[in-house]
C-alpha cells in the first residue's frame, strides 16, 4: 500500500561523511553513539529514518517518556566495569523526558516502552515494568514482544507463543505450533502480523518443524535425508531428524535415480548408502563420478589410478590410469585392457570376466556385444554369458547384424537371414527346425514384451517362394505352422506401432494372447501356442478390448471373449465399440451427428438408449460423456451423470478422480477455471483459473494455483489445503513454506478477521475502519471483515492518526497523491508522493528526490532539503548535506543540522545523536541529558553538563 516511490534507499555517502563503518563500530565494542538501524521498505514519505543508516545509539528514542539507556550497571562496583570501551557489566535503565535518570540501569536488555509497560530481561527471562521501574508482569518468559492498545503482548515460553495481559495472565488458546513469530500492532480489533515456521508434514499428517542445527534439503533413499547444521556442513538423519551421518562434508549430492549419494568431505570423496553407511572413508578417494548406471570410478589418493566399484560401492576391480584411459562402456558393461587380455566388468558379476587376447569390439545393441579378433568371434551378453571359443556355437561366426527386441538379441547373418534368438543368460532359443523355416519364410518380431509368449510369426516371404503357409515361433523355439494359413495377426496389441507395443487388455499372461489366422475358408481364432479355438471361421474378427473382440460372419456383428464364446448384439447396430467388460457403445446409423448408447451384450439389454454425442472408454466404471459443446460430464455404465454434464470437458485424473474444466467463453483455454471432482460427483476444490492437476510418485494429487494449493490422498478422501503456501517434496514429507499473513485480534486473544494473505493498515477512525490489499486490489474494511468499499487503482497508505487515506498514483508518467476521506470523497490532489498532514503541513518528494513543505492548499513551500519529516511541535527534522538539524514551518534552521541520527520532537523532546554523543533536547536545541563513552564506559551528564551516573568513575579516570 505505499508507493514504491516511497520505498527509496539510503543516501550511500552518508556511510563516507561520517567517516567510520558500523562494522568498524562492532569490531570496538559500540564506541560510537549511533547504531544500524534495521532496513525498512514501508517507510512513510516524511519517515526520515528512510534516509540515514543510524538511529540513536548512546540514547534510545523516546517513547511513553522513558528513553532507554545503556550504563554501566547498578549492580556491580565500579571497581568492576572495564574501562576498556567493551560495554561489559553494563546494564539498560531509562531517562525520563527531562534527561534524569528515572530506572537505574540493571536489566540485560529491554525494549521501549509502549502503552505504560516495557519489557525487560532480567537473569535470562524477560518481563514488564511500568514506567516507576516496578515488575509489572515477573520475568519469566523466553521473550516478549510490546503491549498493544487491546491490552495484550505475545510472548514465547518453551518454545510456544502466547497471548498475556497486563498482569501477565495466558489469554485465549495457544498459538499454533507453525507461528514462528506474531506482532501486534495498535487499533482496535490489533492488527496481528503472522510469520510461519519451515513445517514439515507426513502423510500421515504429522507435523514436524526445524530443529535447531538441522535443515533437511531432500529425501535419500526410503528413510533417510539429506540435511545441513549451522554451520552448512551437510549429513544424513533419519525420520526423527538424528543425525546418521554426522555433518562434515562439505557437499553431497545425488541424481534422485537410486544410485548412492556422492559425499565431498576433510578425508577424501565417499559414497553414502541409503542405510546410511559409508563407503569407502579410509580409501581417501580425490574424487568420485558414475560409468553407466552400475559402476562408480573413484580416483585412487595421489592419483594412482582408479577403483572400479559396483552400483552397491563394493570394489570389483583397480585400474591403472592407462587402463582407465583405454576402457570403453557398452551400455552398463566396462571392457578394459588387462596386458594383451581384454577384461570385462558386468553387472551383478562380483569380479571381472577374462575375454581374451587379440579380440575388438565389433557391434554393441544394448549390452550385446560383438567381439571379432585372431582367436574368432565371442558374444557377451547384458547378464556376464561369454559365447567364446568352444561354448560359442558355429553360426555366431556368421554374424552380421543384430537387433534387440523384448531383451532377446536376434543375430542375423551378412544377408540378413535369422541365424537364431539369444538371450541374455547366452542362451540360443530357436530349435534348428525353426531356424531352417525362417530362411525362406519371412519371420516378424511380435512386439508384446511378456513371459513365455510367442517370439514372432512366419509368413511368406515377398518372393512366394518359400513352402505353403504360416506360423507361430513359440517361447521355447519350437514352431507351430499349418499349410491352411496364409497370414496371421495378433489380436491383443497395436502391431502397427512397432517396438514394445502396448497390449490393448492390460495385466494379459502368456496363455490369454490370441492370434487370427486366414484361411480360404475364413479367420480361425488361434490360442497363445497357436491351436484352432472353438469358433467357427470369420469374415472379421477385431483385436480384443476389455477382453473381447468384434467378430463378422454370415452379414452379422457379434461380439466374443477369449474363450470363443459368441455374444449377440442388438438389431440395427451400425458402430460399436467396447468401452468397458460387456459393454459396448453404438450408434444405429451413420449419419456425424447421430446419438451413442450403451449396451450390455452379456446380458443383452440395453443400457442407455442413445443419446449421448460422445461416450468414452470407461475404467473403474465410470467415463466422460457429452451431450454437445460445453454439456460434458461423467456418467457410469447406466449412462447416468455423475458429474453433471454442463462443463467444458473432462480428463481422468486416476481411478478415483476427475479435472472437470468449467464451461463458458475463454480468450486463451490455458486460462480455463478447473476444478477437481471425485469419483462421488464432488467438487474437491472450487473453480480456478490456471489449476494445474498432477500425480506425484507416491500417488497423491496436487492441484495447484498461483494463489492456492492443495494434495489430495489418490482417492480424495483426505486433503491437505495449502492455502498460498509453497510446498517441496522430501520424500513421503511435505517442506511447507507459507508467506506472512496479516489478521486482527479482539482484547481476548481470539481471531476477529482471521489471518490471510496481503496487506492490511490499523483499524482507526469511528467508525473503525482498515485498509487491506491483495492481488485484486484495495478495499476498507470493517471491523468484521467486510468490505465497505472498493478503492481505485493505486498505492493506498493510512497513517496512523490521520483522518485522511493517501493514494498515490500516476498521471501521464507523473506521481500524485489524494487525500481521501474514509467516506470516499477526495479532499486535496497534490502533485508528487506526499505524506500526511500535521500541524497544517505535509511533505513532498519530488522528482528530483528532494523533498519540500506542503500547504494544506497542496502547494510546495519553503526550500527543499535532502530528508524533510512533518511538523512536531513546530518543529520538523531536516537533513542539509549529510546532517540532520530541525527547520520551522518555513523551512528555517532552528536547530543546527550538526547530528547523524534524530527523532521528530514529541511532547517538546527529541533525541539527537552523534557519533560521539547521545541527547535529549528541548525545542530550543538545549541539551538536557548526553550520554558519551567517558574513561571506557558510558556516562550520563544533566542539563548543566553535571555527571548523573555513574556516581563514581572508573580508577586513574580524571573527569
Amino acid at each position: 500500500m505505499t508507493s514504491r516511490v516511497i520505498r527509496t534507499t539510503r543516501i550511500a555517502c552518508a556511510l563516507a561523511a561520517l567517516g567510520a563503518s558500523l562494522s568498524a563500530q562492532a569490531q570496538t565494542g559500540h564506541v560510537f553513539c549511533v547504531d544500524e538501524a534495521r532496513a525498512r521498505n514501508d517507510a512513510a514519505v516524511d519517515d526520515i529514518s528512510n534516509h540515514t543508516p543510524y538511529t540513536n545509539g548512546c540514547i534510545r528514542n523516546m517513547a511513553d517518556g522513558r528513553a532507554a539507556v545503556l550504563l554501566p550497571s547498578a549492580l556491580e562496583p565500579m571497581r568492576r566495569v572495564p574501562s576498556d570501551e567493551s560495554l561489559r557489566r553494563h546494564a539498560w535503565g531509562f531517562l525520563d523526558q527531562n534527561g534524569r535518570l528515572a530506572i537505574r540501569p540493571i536489566f540485560e536488555s529491554v525494549r521501549d516502552f509502549r502503552h505504560g509497560l516495557a519489557a525487560v530481561k532480567w537473569q535470562g527471562k524477560w518481563g514488564f515494568i511500568n514506567p516507576q521501574g516496578r515488575m509489572a508482569v515477573a520475568p519469566r518468559y523466553d521473550s516478549v514482544g510490546d503491549f498493544a492498545q487491546i491490552g495484550l503482548a505475545v510472548a514465547t515460553l518453551d518454545g510456544r507463543h502466547l497471548f498475556i495481559n497486563r498482569q501477565g495472565e495466558p489469554v485465549g488458546d495457544p498459538l499454533d505450533a507453525g507461528i514462528d513469530s506474531l506482532e501486534l500492532a495498535d487499533g482496535l480489533p490489533a492488527r496481528a502480523a503472522v510469520a510461519f515456521k519451515p513445517e514439515y508434514r507426513s502423510p500421515t499428517g504429522e507435523r514436524r518443524f526445524a530443529a535447531p542445527g538441522v535443515a533437511v534439503k531432500q529425501a535419500y533413499g526410503p528413510d533417510l535425508y539429506i540435511a545441513t547444521d549451522g554451520e552448512y556442513r551437510q549429513g544424513l538423519v533419519d525420520r526423527d531428524w538424528n543425525w546418521v551421518v554426522e555433518p562434515v562434508y562439505h557437499d553431497i549430492s545425488t541424481d534422485r535415480d537410486g544410485r548412492l549419494a556422492v559425499a565431498d568431505g576433510p578425508d577424501g570423496v565417499v559414497l553414502l548408502g541409503t542405510d546410511g553407511k559409508v563407503i569407502g572413508a579410509d580409501q581417501h578417494y580425490e574424487s568420485m563420478g558414475p560409468v553407466g548406471r552400475k559402476f562408480w570410478s573413484a580416483q585412487l589418493a595421489g592419483r594412482k589410478g582408479y577403483a572400479l566399484l559396483d552400483a552397491a560401492g563394493q570394489l570389483v576391480a583397480t585400474l591403472t590410469s592407462e587402463q582407465a584411459h583405454a576402457s570403453q562402456r557398452f551400455h552398463d558393461t566396462i571392457v578394459y585392457p588387462s596386458g594383451e587380455t581384454l577384461m570385462a566388468l558386468v553387472p551383478g558379476q562380483d569380479k571381472p570376466l577374462t575375454l581374451g587376447a587379440g579380440l575388438t569390439p565389433s557391434i554393441n545393441e544394448e549390452g550385446f556385444v560383438l567381439f571379432r579378433g585372431e582367436t574368432g568371434v565371442g558374444l557377451l551378453t547384458p547378464k556376464g554369458a561369454w559365447l567364446h571359443g568352444e561354448s560359442a556355437p558355429a553360426w555366431l561366426a556368421d554374424a552380421g547384424d543384430m537387433e534387440v527386441r523384448q531383451g532377446r538379441l536376434w543375430i542375423k547373418s551378412q544377408e540378413r537371414a535369422l541365424l537364431n534368438i539369444v538371450d541374455a543368460d547366452g542362451h540360443a532359443l530357436l530349435k534348428p527346425e525353426a531356424v531352417e523355416a525362417t530362411q525362406n519364410m519371412e519371420l516378424k518380431a511380435l512386439s508384446v514384451n511378456v513371459p513365455g509368449a510367442p517370439l514372432g510369426m512366419l509368413g511368406q516371404s515377398h518372393c512366394q517362394c518359400g513352402p505353403a503357409g504360416a506360423g507361430l515361433l513359440l517361447a521355447d523355439g519350437s514352431l507351430v505352422t499349418d499349410a491352411a494359413w496364409t497370414s496371421l495377426t495378433p489380436l491383443d496389441a497395436d502391431d502397427e506401432r512397432g517396438g514394445d507395443a502396448p497390449l490393448l487388455d492390460e495385466g494379459l499372461k502368456a496363455d490369454q494372447l490370441r492370434y487370427a489366422a486366414t484361411t480360404a475358408d475364413g479367420i480361425r481364432l488361434l490360442d497363445a501356442q497357436g491351436r484352432v479355438m472353438d469358433l467357427p471361421p470369420q469374415q472379421h474378427i477385431g483385436a480384443f478390448n476389455n477382453g473381447y473382440a468384434l467378430v463378422y460372419a454370415k452379414g452379422v456383428n457379434k461380439m466374443i471373449d477369449r474363450a470363443g464364446k459368441q455374444y449377440d448384439l442388438p438389431a440395427g447396430v451400425f458402430d460399436s465399440q467396447v468401452v468397458a467388460p460387456g459393454v459396448m457403445r453404438y450408434v444405429k446409423t451413420a449419419s456425424a451427428d447421430a446419438p451413442w448408447g450403451l449396451y450390455d451384450f452379456v446380458a443383452g439389454k440395453e443400457l442407455a438408449a442413445p443419446a449421448f454425442q460422445e461416450i468414452g472408454v470407461f475404467e473403474h466404471r465410470q467415463a466422460g460423456a457429452s451431450l454437445g459443446a460445453g454439456r460434458v460430464g461423467v456418467i457410469d455404465l447406466q449412462g447416468k451423470w455423475i458429474v453433471p454434464a454442463r462443463h467444458h470437458g473432462v480428463e481422468r485424473v486416476n481411478d478415483k478422480l476427475w479435472k472437470v474444466m468449467q464451461a463458458g467463453g475463454q480468450d486463451e483455454d490455458y486460462a480455463r477455471p478447473v476444478a477437481l471432482f471425485n469419483d462421488q460427483g464432488r467438487a474437491l476444490t472450487p473453480f480456478i483459473s490456471r489449476l494445474q492437476i498432477g500425480r506425484a510418485q507416491d500417488g497423491s494429487v496436487t492441484a495447484d494455483s498461483d494463489q492456492r494449493r492443495w494434495v489430495f490422498s489418490a482417492d480424495g478422501t483426505h486433503a491437505l489445503d495449502l492455502e498460498d503456501a509453497l510446498y517441496t517434496r522430501l520424500g513421503d514429507w511435505l517442506e511447507i513454506r507459507r508467506a506472512p499473513r496479516y489478521g486482527y485480534l479482539n482484547d481476548q486473544g481470539q481471531w476477529q478477521i482471521a489471518p490471510r494473505a496481503g496487506v492490511t493498515s490499523i483499524f482507526q477512525g469511528a467508525p473503525a475502519r482498515a485498509l487491506a490489499a491483495d492481488d485484486s486490489g484495495t478495499r476498507l474494511i470493517d471491523t468484521a471483515g467486510k468490505t465497505v468499499a472498493t478503492l481505485p487503482a493505486g498505492e493506498w497508505d493510512w497513517p496512523q492518526g490521520s483522518p485522511l487515506l493517501l493514494r498515490h498514483y500516476e498521471v501521464n508518467g507523473r506521481l500524485r497523491t489524494d487525500y481521501v476521506e474514509p467516506g470516499g470523497k477526495t479532499r486535496l490532489t497534490a502533485e508528487g508522493a506526499t505524506s500526511a498532514f500535521s500541524e497544517g503541513q505535509a511533505v513532498s518528494l519530488l522528482s528530483t528526490r528532494a523533498m519540500r513543505a506542503l500547504d494544506a492548499k497542496g502547494t510546495l513551500t519553503g526550500p527543499a532539503f535532502n530528508a524533510l519529516g512533518t511538523l512536531r511541535d513546530g518543529l520538523a527534522p531536516a537533513l542539509a548535506d549529510m546532517n540532520f538539524g530541525f527547520v520551522d514551518r518555513h523551512g528555517e534552521f532552528v536547530i543546527a543540522p550538526d547530528y547523524s541520527a534524530v527523532t521528530p520532537f514529541l511532547n517538546q523532546r527529541a533525541v539527537v545523536s552523534t557519533t560521539d554523543a547521545s541527547e535529549i533536547i528541548d525545542p530550543a536545541g538545549r541539551a538536557l541529558a548526553r550520554v558519551q563513552m567517558v574513561c571506557g564506559v558510558r556516562t550520563l551528564y544533566g542539563s548543566a553538563g553535571q555527571r548523573l551516573w555513574p556516581n563514581t568513575m572508573p580508577a586513574r579516570c580524571d573527569r
